[in-house]
């Protein structure tokens, strides 16, 4: 049986009660991976020639290889070094946890409170597109770890709004460069995070992504070199996404909606509050079967039903970014994770191809429930991006 009867069996068993036409969609998907499937990619990593910048030498390894510089931890001392210098009156060392359900948060609090025996709250900002899995393994990490959370819920019928009037103008003008403005109006983490500390009185904050997340190809299809071929990368990236979104803007009007003071508000976030926060992972070394057998073993953390990958299942956008990246131009934050995971030796190349294989399958019943919650028609939706202009 071949991988679209798979996939076809396994969505109309598990939507009886919510059932879409989903041949024509998966046939579409089949027609596109079977091209892509035939993109040259890196001999060393698995980077397609879509990538943004890529170039191949004579041995069809690319730029970003020869350029990689691979991670080193700095190690538990330093930690323990920085985390002294925010110690308390009473010997407790204080500091706000980023929490939002996913892989490397809950892995990080488990680290900071279990590991390193640190006194964190965890903060959560809930914008909308959480689904209940997450709220399911906070609940659960939190219980087991006896941390409180301080959770900020948006208007979450306000945010659903912005989020599908963005949607509908991506939709009238698909272009790779604005997918990330369907997450522009969620982008305020930052901003809530340094309140949050100031208003509890813990300056230490602990964000919990791992450097292997870097993925270079969001900001490359707007243009933007990668940090290798550019000084002064932070500055000339803040310019050229503004430049490059105030275009689109300027060719899609669809983008000047009620969204935009939210978007503006993502971006100054981003790119403006001050980060003076601790990434723990680049302490700790971090192992992806470590990671998931101490969230799965000792927390019982659940996962997709959907996918065997444990990575991003907070996030609701997700399965339809992904989606977009992979239909457009053939790869998806998968791609470039793997292959990050290949730099640093941890996976073999041939392992990273079977699972980028098995990771990049549309989540369909994923997108749909996020179609349904801002309030899309998913099969509209999703013909629309299988006829996206592609890059191969």
């Amino acid at each position: 049986m071949n991988s679209t009867n798979n996939l076809e069996n396994k969505y109309q068993q598990s939507n009886k009660d919510d059932a879409f036409d989903i041949h024509e969609l998966m046939q579409q998907y089949e027609d596109a991976k079977g091209k892509i499937d035939e993109l040259q990619r890196c001999t060393k990593c698995i980077l397609p020639e879509t990538f943004p910048f890529i170039s191949f030498d004579e041995n069809g390894i690319c730029n970003y290889c020869h350029n990689y510089e691979k991670m080193n931890p700095k190690g538990r001392v330093a930690l323990e070094e920085v985390l002294q210098s925010y110690k308390s009156p009473d010997g407790s060392i204080k500091c706000v946890v980023s929490f939002s359900g996913g892989r490397d948060s809950s892995y990080g609090l488990h680290i900071a409170k279990a590991v390193l025996g640190l006194d964190p709250i965890a903060f959560t900002y809930d914008w909308g597109v959480a689904p209940d899995l997450a709220r399911r393994n906070q609940l659960r990490m939190l219980e087991k770890l006896g941390v409180e959370q301080v959770l900020l819920k948006a208007n979450l019928e306000r945010k659903h709004a912005l989020i599908k009037a963005n949607l509908q103008a991506w939709l009238k003008r698909p272009t790779l460069e604005t997918i990330p403005l369907l997450t522009s109006v969620g982008q305020q983490f930052f901003y809530h995070v340094h309140r949050v500390s100031k208003r509890t009185g813990r300056e230490l904050i602990i964000i919990c992504t791992t450097p292997m997340e870097h993925t270079h190809f969001k900001t490359g299809f707007s243009g933007i070199e990668p940090p290798f071929m550019h000084t002064n990368h932070f500055l000339y990236e803040k310019l050229r996404i503004a430049f490059s979104y105030l275009g689109n803007y300027f060719r899609n009007p669809a983008y000047i909606n009620k969204s935009i003071f939210n978007t503006l508000g993502g971006y100054i976030s981003m790119y403006f509050v001050p980060r003076n926060h601790l990434r723990l992972f680049n302490y700790i070394e971090w192992d992806e079967n470590e990671v998931n057998k101490t969230l799965i073993d000792e927390y019982q953390w659940e996962t997709s039903e959907e996918s065997a990958n444990t990575w991003r299942i907070d996030d609701g956008t997700v399965p339809v970014s992904d989606y977009m990246y992979y239909m457009m131009s053939g790869l998806t934050i998968n791609d470039t994770f793997r292959s990050n995971q290949i730099r640093e030796g941890k996976i073999t190349r041939d392992k990273a191809l079977e699972l980028v294989e098995r990771d990049n399958k549309p989540r369909f019943k994923a997108i749909k429930w996020y179609c349904d919650t801002v309030g899309v028609d998913f099969e509209d939706t999703v013909r629309a991006i299988n006829k996206a202009p592609r890059l191969y």
